[in-house]
């Protein structure tokens, strides 16, 4: 069925819209990483933003940060753990502005349905580049949670995580050859799960 000129139209108006939005956010975010620190007052104003601007907020991944800023600025201040954690998340939207729009790709091989993420003695890889942060920035959210992070692909993975910003292109990434790795273990009679970042990070408490 084709699209009327008109709803065309209200999808570019709409597209527009959210790339305005997307900047302002971009700008807003630059300053408070500007000099190294996200304070209480940052972090609080940057959860303000977030809620009057659903738009973005409701975005994968930008509904992760909005729901990890709004856990932050609930006791009213920034712990040294928090504080890490959205100096890295926001230092790579910062950098890479354009993850936020990311059209993730919908053939990402992913275990259907994916499976629940248990953290405890867990074994998990991160491959490919994560919208999250940094991968030790994902590493440490897993040890923090009793679980246990690996480079590479083994008979001990329980989880590979495959990156969101990779997504559109995971047969020439890296994580290509992870993904390939899995499915000679798996008929080897090994339990690995292959997941997405966003059903990761949604995981987390």
């Amino acid at each position: 069925m084709s699209t009327s000129p008109a709803a065309r139209a209200r999808r570019l108006q709409e597209q527009r819209r959210i790339e305005r939005a997307l900047a302002e956010m971009v700008g807003v975010v630059r300053a408070i990483v500007a000099d190294g620190t996200v304070s209480a007052d940052e972090a609080t104003h940057l959860a303000a933003w977030t809620r009057e601007n659903p738009e973005i907020a409701a975005r994968w991944p930008a509904n992760m940060l909005a729901m990890r800023l709004e856990s932050i600025v609930r006791d009213g201040r920034v712990d040294a753990r928090e504080r890490a954690h959205l100096e890295a998340v926001l230092s790579q939207l910062a950098q890479n502005p354009a993850w936020m729009a990311f059209s993730l790709a919908t053939d990402l091989p992913v275990d259907r349905p994916e499976p629940p993420v248990v953290f405890r003695s867990r074994t998990f890889v991160f491959a490919g580049e994560m919208a999250y942060g940094p991968r030790r920035a994902c590493e440490r959210e897993v040890v923090d949670l009793g679980g246990m992070c690996e480079r590479t692909v083994s008979r001990r993975t329980d989880y590979l995580v495959l990156g969101a910003l990779s997504a559109s292109e995971w047969e020439q990434e890296g994580f290509g050859a992870q993904v390939d790795e899995v499915a000679q273990l798996r008929a080897r009679g090994a339990h690995i799960a292959i997941i997405s970042e966003e059903h990761w990070a949604n995981a987390l408490p």
